[in-house]
């Protein structure tokens, strides 16, 4: 019979760094895997998650290294110790980044083995963390203007006649940017009924209007 093996994280911005380590630590036995409820994660570190703790199981449960996984019932950064008393494991295996004495006082009093593993990236592959990958993602600008007015406040232009051309990149609520639209405008007027009906007040879609001098 296998070892019964357990690794416990977040996994929010799940990626090839999470599925490396699943693969390290499945070769000592059946990996089990405990995942944060997204009220430990806000309540522990102070954001809310990306993805909702039924998808991250969703997700964490569908790679191949992974026999079963749980969402941890306890809180905190010791959220774990609910599943591990269920399950019963005969490793407990963290990454070196997540060693802790507390952990490894938590597993000598109940006989587990405990198991700390360097953090390295599958081969031919960049190393990966979701501290590195948040850092990356908050470099992404909210907003984009590359030229001209704001099209979002049209009457902005009607103190200024003349052509204008402005392109604003917004995010949509799914965090894309969303398809440029272009028009003509011949007046203050028309700009601004057109920019009302094509959205522009709308800061999720991306806008781009041109407005000829009359």
């Amino acid at each position: 019979m296998n070892k019964k093996v357990f690794v416990s994280g977040c996994y929010d911005l799940l990626h090839s760094g999470h599925v490396e380590f699943f693969k390290q630590a499945s070769q000592y036995g059946d990996l089990y895997v405990g995942i944060g409820s997204d009220a430990t994660i806000l309540q522990y570190k102070n954001h809310k998650t990306v993805y909702p703790e039924r998808e991250r199981l969703f997700m964490v449960q569908s790679i191949r290294y992974v026999k079963e996984a749980f969402i941890n019932k306890g809180s905190g950064v010791m959220d774990f110790v609910p599943t591990v008393e269920m399950l019963k494991p005969d490793c407990f295996v963290v990454n070196a980044d997540g060693a802790s004495e507390e952990k490894r006082r938590f597993c000598e009093e109940r006989g587990i083995e405990y198991i700390v593993l360097e953090r390295t990236p599958a081969e031919g592959l960049d190393a990966r963390s979701s501290t590195g990958l948040k850092a990356q993602i908050s470099e992404i600008p909210t907003r984009l203007d590359l030229a001209g007015t704001w099209i979002d406040q049209p009457y902005v232009s009607c103190h200024a006649p003349g052509w204008a051309l402005t392109i604003s990149l917004v995010p949509d609520f799914e965090g894309e940017m969303r398809p440029l639209h272009f028009h003509t405008q011949a007046d203050t007027a028309d700009l601004a009924y057109e920019a009302a009906r094509h959205g522009c007040r709308d800061a999720r879609q991306t806008r781009v209007l041109l407005r000829e001098r009359p």
